[in-house]
């Protein structure tokens, strides 16, 4: 099974946010989500409600997807291609001097 192939919803789209929604942002439009699709009612609605605020209430998870985003077409396996790739998602930029330091 090709799991990159996969469609996965933007997390940002799901809980219906812009990609510059702060904490409480998140949190208020996850609670939100939460009255609209009970866990009893919509169960794959709330997955999807619950995969998208897991992925953006941690900072670290969430700078991940925003760099690894910048360009939708790209697959998982591009990120194991090695160095040639690092342009597709790391853009110009200081990221790119420090990952060829490597």
């Amino acid at each position: 099974m090709n799991l990159s192939a996969l469609p996965i919803p933007d997390p940002y789209a799901v809980l219906g946010l812009g990609p510059g929604a702060e904490d409480e942002q998140i949190r208020a439009a996850y609670l939100a989500k939460l009255k609209q699709f009970p866990p009893d009612r919509s169960p794959a609605e709330f997955e999807q409600v619950r995969d998208a605020y897991e992925l953006l209430r941690d900072r670290r998870r969430r700078a991940q997807h925003t760099l690894f985003s910048v360009n939708p077409e790209a697959r998982l396996e591009s990120l194991l291609d090695g160095m040639d790739n690092d342009r597709k998602f790391v853009g110009p930029g200081p990221w790119l001097a420090v990952l060829k330091e490597r």
